[in-house]
């Protein structure tokens, strides 16, 4: 097949993959969109399984363009899998991007060509395979697009149907009247574990680590109400840049201890009673780095969580008395009836951790303790973040170093968006950005601003090779971990620091500064004139 050939090549079409077709193409641009998936969505693609919603509330967790929001109505706060698929379709036939992609197609080849500085990317699927050149290469596969599977033993011999949450089969699984079985109990463990608790024979949950998780505050929005809070959207959008995770609420501005007892019970419960994020990134500021007051913030939860659960053993599992880590240290999910579901007599609880999983066996499965016999199994298992994506595609930076052997030792990027060695190469809500800190979108269109002023700048200039040095790579990693070990999170075993996938670098993956403090400093590299970079310009193009 021949090389079609573009300005830029954008791999991944959820939010950053269409923030920057719409972006680039405005600048003029030609672009081609890859995805793996049949349609637009990124992860909202692929999540289907039962009871799927983001944890992000509207207006927050959309485009910040006036011409999407303004014709677009949601009917939740947070909105489900189904809904925010119909999003994504309204904004490819609002702006028409569907015929500058190539869906149903992954790649799996980029490598920079550094004779005539573009980037070369093979990708496959159900059109066969296919070949595009371009200058500038944005990676938008974000965070969590790679799902985990354990090493099951016997998996494959399970009788029944069994699926990874993300990669839940479009047609479904009957669970209806089913002996099912939940391993995981992150936030999509959550999310399925309440919703299918109510339907099935019985359910049986194998939990390793308690999800500290806190109360949604999901309801029905009406046209109206949308319609009036319309007018302030713009205000809001100005405003998420600058606060320290991307949605409209900020820390309480002053160390929790400083209140009294009283003061911070009261505190505690008025963050709760408003869900979403409040009692975790609307807390007091030092929630995250003073153990006094975790412990403090830990103990009302606990408290909270034990008053719904009626079994001693179960809430003990659930809410222990010993905190598993540092509470905000993992993310907490958002749930609605977690908790109650654990009150019904055919919900069974297992502590992996005292009975492990020895096997998957044609019937069910078998830890130390008995074997459980089901007949759907569900592995809620989570992912291989932030990096895994990339270690997926054979990526080739300058004289074919690949990506897997420059992050041998660990990640190192520039500014949360460029790798050294990897020229004209970017990608956004990936390793060391806010991004597990931070509101998708907002995060998203923050770094691709950033990356398309960048190269509006570069085409500007005729530069055609623009890679960060090695430097300001490391220094950079430097200031990553020292963000973090100021912080508990170095306490938690995490997806944060890469602690859920066997022989993964621990490490700390997400910027911990905050996204207003990010937002300057990656400013001040433009209005500095990109001093952490290195240039070079093509005498005479081949291309």
């Amino acid at each position: 097949m021949t090389e079609e050939i573009y300005d830029a090549i954008i791999v991944g079409g959820g939010f950053g993959g269409i923030y920057h077709l719409i972006h680039l193409r405005e600048i003029g641009l030609r672009c081609k969109l890859i995805e793996a998936g049949s349609d637009f969505g990124g992860t909202w693609y692929w999540n289907r399984y039962p009871g799927a919603r983001v944890d992000s509330d509207i207006p927050n967790y959309e485009f910040s363009r006036p011409e999407l929001w303004q014709g677009w109505t949601w009917t939740e706060k947070f909105p489900g899998w189904k809904e925010l698929q119909a999003y994504f379709a309204y904004v490819d036939d609002k702006l028409d991007l569907r015929k500058h992609c190539r869906l149903d197609s992954a790649v799996k080849h980029a490598h920079w060509d550094d004779r005539l500085h573009v980037w070369h990317v093979i990708s496959n699927g159900k059109d066969g395979v296919y070949k595009a050149a371009a200058p500038h290469l944005i990676m938008c596969t974000g965070f969590a697009s790679k799902p985990y599977t354990p090493n099951l033993k016997g998996l494959e011999t399970f009788q029944g149907p069994w699926s990874h949450t993300a990669r839940w089969p479009r047609n479904g699984i009957e669970i209806s009247g089913k002996r099912v079985g939940v391993i995981g109990t992150g936030a999509s463990g959550v999310q399925v574990i309440q919703e299918i608790g109510q339907h099935v024979k019985h359910l049986t949950v194998f939990q390793r680590t308690p999800n500290l998780a806190i109360p949604m505050g999901q309801y029905r929005v009406s046209k109206q109400v949308q319609d009036h809070f319309k007018q302030i959207y713009k205000e809001i959008y100005r405003k998420l840049p600058n606060t320290f995770s991307g949605f409209p609420i900020e820390w309480i501005q002053k160390p929790m201890m400083q209140d009294s007892e009283e003061e911070r019970q009261a505190t505690f419960q008025a963050l709760w009673d408003r869900g979403a994020f409040h009692f975790w990134l609307a807390n007091y500021q030092d929630l995250l780095s003073d153990k006094e007051g975790n412990d403090a913030a830990y103990a009302f939860w606990r408290k909270k969580v034990g008053e719904r659960v009626n079994d001693p053993i179960k809430r003990e599992l659930l809410a222990p008395a010993v905190p598993p880590h540092p509470f905000g240290c993992k993310r907490p999910c958002q749930e609605q009836y977690f908790y109650e579901i654990f009150n019904q007599g055919n919900v069974d609880l297992v502590d992996i951790n005292a009975n492990p999983i020895i096997e998957i066996t044609p019937k069910g499965v078998k830890t130390t303790g008995k074997e459980y016999e089901l007949d759907v199994l569900v592995l809620a298992t989570g992912f291989d973040t932030h990096t895994g994506a990339f270690i997926d595609v054979d990526l080739r930076g300058v004289n074919g170093e690949t990506i897997q052997d420059h992050w041998r030792d660990g990640t190192i990027t520039y500014l949360g968006m460029t790798i050294d060695n990897f020229p004209n190469l970017y990608f956004v809500y990936g390793p060391q950005g806010p991004t597990a800190f931070c509101n998708g979108p907002t995060c998203v269109e923050m770094q691709g601003s950033w990356v398309v002023q960048t190269i509006k700048y570069l085409r500007q200039l005729g530069i055609t090779k623009f890679m960060p040095t090695s430097h300001a790579a490391l220094s950079y990693k430097k200031h990553i971990d020292a963000l973090s070990d100021a912080t508990l999170l170095p306490l938690a075993k995490s997806w944060y620091n890469g602690a859920n996938i066997p022989g993964k670098t621990r490490e700390a993956y997400n910027y911990a500064g905050g996204v207003s403090l990010y937002q300057q400093e990656i400013m001040q590299e433009v209005e500095r004139g990109y001093p952490g970079f290195q240039r070079e310009t093509l005498r005479m193009s081949r291309l």
